[in-house]
């Protein structure tokens, strides 16, 4: 069983080493160290752990017979929580292991001894693309005995004083994996030094060549066979067939060392025993006839040879509280991340969107019922926003009915349209940069003049009257007006060439240029050529609205200084538009939001993905550009008042016939057309999706990635929809409204893992209640997930 050990609120790392000590010793126990084997008891190897350490990540693996009150135990001595997960993927991948060993020059010091427990506590750093595998087992019976008398030659003194003598010791052998045999010999040499177990001059490593003693073995006696039963003229039967019986032993051992970077002949390479009785011996040395009063020891004649080492060189002793160390996961002093929370009761069969899986490793699913509540999420990039939110769209696909429309738009692009398209079947892509795909139409249907007036209205909706006031209004829609009015006009390039101008390729550079976005002069040039071009009164009168016309002598009576600075508010907004002409390419296919929602009982574009950012549609590469942010905001916050305002024309009642109008946003900035003051035209709609919406049909969620990014009643608009989640927020500014909003502290939203959600939600209707806020691991809805 393997478990992910998750940081947990800790004091400071020098605090009550005693308290440390025995929570080490607990752990020690859960798992089976501090017990001895019986004598029909040496087969049985499912006593002790496995340590896994990659990076700043740890994993245990306890064996079923303990189970997860042994893990528990174990993560609590380490300041730690544990999470039920798969085997790490990083004990799969192709590498050259090796292991730690005991040379034979080895002695032990006097830091053996725990008299400073703290500087005990040993800490292992592994470097980029390295992986740490501990396996520890308990102590065998002759092991223990053996331990004694090591100790005691290496003192001369009991041994009772020395940590290595401790209760909750076990056996450790230590293992390193990287992409080249130097690298894992260094890493494993310095995991095994990083013990502390005072065993000076350190210790050791080598390459692990599973199967090579015994391939040199089965070789050998192979050799040793052959030739008498080659030279022995009357050889029996027996003495020809012997050599061919140690056949498979060569075979197998030979297998075995092609195979010695398979993880069953390293990662799971018990620290081995050593059945025979005796130990290792060594010569003694002068020190080691000395008594503690540094005379001489009376039995001086006695000791030639002393103990050298207890074990065998590639398995060392592990103290319990150096195993608690290891696997304490690195975090912040200040940090804590919390552990997942049980699903409240009340959400016990509900059948909506997945929120996450809990500690007891069930699903939790929202109440369908709560949707038209709204969902909000926030989380800092990384931390598992966007996967939440393409969990809830494929949930949305999923339970698509005839007549529902579903809009979805996405800022990311190239990371989210491969993914949309997998989780919405038959989805219909509107790439605003992409003019192979259709275009929803800023300026809707109807005459010229009706389209200009609308289009100007959107703008002053989108932004807001602080960003286009009543004049700017006017002079956009005069510009708008004559823009389409010139365009349809057959002589408009021959009067652009008698006056030295260059004919506009689209209506939104049309208008720019009439406001001035390549000078007053190209503007005041292009509009008398529009003039000339349309022949009539109503464009002239128009014209001179725009350009303020001009006296009886041709000069004109507004100066250009003058003209630029009464044109520059509406300019600057157009602008932003003719900076992507393929926005507006006059080839491209548009559809408007009202032929969308209208076509909808029959299926037709009932599934619309509108993308905002970068995607893989166009260009040589087969990628083409993000918008620039201005441009992007802008038509995100223009989009998204034309869907507000159909939605008000077209979806009225729809509540009561069980139609679903499903709106997704991914990045709230990218549509309230906000100022660098922080106002938007935009954030009145989400109070109305909020308090009118459900008569409408509308089922809204949307995420950003903080709160600081909306204001005042604008962020209380969106935290008081009926389930509000975030994901981690680690800046002290943006965890605290994050915090406030779902109703935790923000200590924990800025301990929350990667793809881990702290949310709250209401239980099913009648009653909506409101439920605590959850912490739950979010599935990798990206990478497959079911939804």
């Amino acid at each position: 069983m393997w478990y992910e050990l998750v940081p947990a609120p800790r004091a400071d790392d020098d605090a009550d080493d005693a308290l440390f000590q025995k929570g080490a010793k607990s752990a020690a126990d859960a798992i089976g160290l501090s017990s001895r084997p019986g004598w029909l008891d040496w087969w049985r190897h499912d006593e002790g752990c496995r340590l896994v350490v990659a990076g700043d990540r740890r994993w245990l693996e306890v064996k079923g017979r303990h189970g997860a009150d042994a893990a528990k135990r174990v993560a609590q001595a380490a300041a730690a929580t544990i999470r039920p997960c798969d085997e790490p993927e990083c004990l799969t991948g192709p590498r050259v292991w090796a292991h730690a060993f005991v040379p034979i020059s080895a002695g032990l010091a006097r830091t053996a001894r725990d008299d400073r427990p703290a500087y005990e506590r040993p800490r292992v750093e592994p470097g980029e693309d390295t992986v740490l595998v501990l396996n520890v087992r308990r102590l065998g019976w002759i092991e223990s005995e053996r331990l004694t008398d090591w100790l005691g030659d290496e003192y001369n003194m009991q041994a009772d004083t020395s940590k290595l003598r401790g209760e909750g010791l076990g056996a450790v052998r230590v293992m390193a994996g990287a992409p080249d045999s130097r690298t894992a010999m260094d890493e494993a040499k310095k995991a095994a030094n990083a013990l502390n177990l005072g065993l000076v001059p350190g210790l050791s490593s080598h390459v692990s060549r599973p199967g090579l003693g015994l391939l040199a073995a089965a070789v050998g006696l192979e050799a040793l066979l052959l030739p008498p039963a080659f030279l022995w003229a009357d050889a029996p039967l027996w003495a020809a067939l012997l050599p061919l019986g140690w056949l498979p032993a060569v075979l197998g051992s030979l297998a075995r060392y092609v195979l010695k970077h398979a993880s069953v002949n390293d990662v799971d390479q018990r620290p081995r025993h050593r059945w025979i009785p005796w130990a290792r011996m060594r010569r003694a040395r002068s020190s080691d006839l000395k008594t503690r009063g540094a005379g001489d020891d009376q039995n001086e004649a006695s000791k030639r040879r002393v103990h050298g080492y207890a074990f065998q060189r590639s398995t060392l002793p592990l103290p319990c509280g150096a195993l608690a160390a290891i696997a304490m996961p690195p975090a912040r002093r200040t940090a804590s991340v919390s552990a997942l929370t049980v699903m409240p009761d009340a959400l016990d069969g509900c059948g909506g969107p997945i929120l996450g899986v809990d500690a007891e490793r069930r699903t939790v699913r929202m109440s369908a019922d709560a949707l038209y509540g709204g969902v909000f999420l926030m989380g800092e990039p990384g931390g598992g926003k966007s996967n939440m939110m393409h969990g809830l769209i494929g949930w949305d696909a999923a339970h698509h009915r005839r007549g529902d429309v579903l809009v979805c738009v996405e800022s990311k692009g190239v990371d989210s349209i491969p993914i949309l398209t997998r989780l919405i079947p038959g989805v219909r892509v509107i790439d605003v940069n992409d003019p192979a795909t259709p275009m929803i139409d800023l300026l809707g249907a109807g005459s010229d003049g009706e389209r200009a007036e609308r289009f100007a209205n959107l703008m002053q909706a989108a932004l807001g009257s602080r960003q286009v006031g009543p004049q700017s209004r006017f002079q956009l829609r005069d510009a708008t007006l004559a823009a389409l009015t010139g365009l349809k006009t057959a002589g408009l390039a021959r009067s652009c060439a008698s006056r030295g101008v260059e004919p506009p390729a689209d209506w939104a550079s049309y208008a720019a240029r009439l406001l001035g976005r390549d000078g007053i002069r190209d503007a005041r040039a292009l509009g008398t050529a529009t003039v000339d071009a349309a022949g009539s009164e109503t464009m002239r009168a128009l014209m001179e609205r725009l350009h303020g016309g001009a006296n009886d002598s041709g000069t004109p009576k507004i100066r250009d200084g003058e003209l630029a600075a009464l044109l520059r508010a509406p300019m600057n907004k157009m602008d932003l538009l003719a900076s992507a002409p393929r926005l507006f390419a006059p080839s491209r296919p548009r559809f408007t939001w009202a032929s969308i929602i209208g076509r909808s009982d029959g299926h037709a574009d009932a599934r619309i993905v509108v993308n905002l950012g970068a995607a893989l549609h166009a260009g040589a590469d087969g990628r083409h550009a993000d918008l620039p942010d201005g441009t992007r905001r802008l038509v995100g916050a223009l989009l998204f008042r034309g869907l507000k305002d159909e939605i008000v024309a077209s979806c009225a009642g729809w509540q009561n016939t069980g139609r679903r109008m499903r709106v997704t946003v991914d990045e709230l900035t990218d549509v309230l057309g906000a100022d660098e003051e922080g106002a938007g035209g935009n954030a009145d709609i989400l109070s109305w999706l909020r308090e009118k919406g459900r008569a409408y049909g509308v089922e809204l969620a949307a995420g950003t990635q903080n709160p600081l990014q909306l204001e005042g009643e604008l962020l209380a608009s969106v935290t008081s929809l009926m389930t509000v989640g975030t994901f981690v927020l680690r800046a002290d500014l943006t965890a605290g409204p994050a915090a406030d909003a779902v109703g935790s502290d923000a200590a924990t939203v800025r301990g929350l893992p990667r793809h881990t959600i702290l949310i709250r939600t209401v239980g099913p209707a009648p009653a909506m209640a409101g439920l605590p806020p959850m912490i739950l691991d979010v599935p990798h809805f990206d990478g497959g997930a079911g939804v």
